[in-house]
């Protein structure tokens, strides 16, 4: 009964919910299509428990590292960012209808804290970026000299220096991004969508068990 319970009932509803969608997908029939909707509904519903399910596990692991005097800054400074502008924006939709994605004080919290925040990750991003091409860069082999070469192009062609050395960076530049760099992502966009095709089969066939937490099993 326990296997049946963790392991059994989990992919069958995985598999008839990844089944059903498909059907939506290839099937134009309003019955099956206003079900597939309702499907799609009661998932983002479950969604929304599902965060706040996160944001009660997060608050009460934070909650105990206060308790226990480890990283105090850090889980203070993440509970009030959380804590304030949820309590606030709901006490503001709730009393005056105001919609959180309009009250001063959240947006205020928001473009102070968050929008900050997100720029400097960015930025730190952005230096192992320039080690990364670096490394990518060096001509060792046929591959990263084409590399190079076609970096050289599109920078000198993107910089306003570039035009002024020679105007046919401009050209030679849109057809490096527009027929080989275009082809590569498809490539890419395509081999993605394969391996997800293949994961879904593995988890519908009992191979992946990693997505209910018990890979081991």
């Amino acid at each position: 009964m326990s296997r049946v319970i963790k392991r059994d009932i989990p992919i069958l509803l995985l598999t008839f919910t990844a089944l059903f969608q498909a059907a939506d997908t290839l099937i134009e029939e309003p019955t099956l299509n206003s079900y597939a909707d309702s499907m799609r509904s009661a998932a983002s519903i479950i969604g929304t428990f599902a965060l706040i399910l996160s944001v009660t596990l997060l608050t009460r692991l934070h909650t105990r590292r206060l308790q226990r005097r480890r990283t105090i800054i850090e889980s203070t400074v993440l509970l009030i960012s959380l804590w304030i502008p949820l309590v606030w924006g709901l006490w503001q939709f709730s009393v005056g209808g105001v919609s959180p994605t309009i009250e001063p004080f959240v947006q205020g919290v928001f473009n102070g804290i968050v929008s900050p925040g997100d720029s400097t990750i960015y930025a730190i991003l952005a230096f192992f970026i320039a080690s990364a091409a670096y490394r990518a860069f060096r001509a060792r082999s046929v591959e990263a000299t084409i590399l190079l070469v076609a970096g050289i192009i599109v920078m000198l062609a993107k910089a306003p220096i570039g035009e002024s050395i020679w105007s046919g960076f401009p050209i030679l530049s849109d057809w490096i991004l527009n027929v080989p760099n275009r082809a590569g992502v498809t490539v890419i966009i395509l081999s993605a969508i394969l391996a997800s095709i293949a994961l879904y089969v593995r988890m519908m066939l009992g191979y992946e068990r990693g997505w209910m937490g018990r890979a081991a099993e």
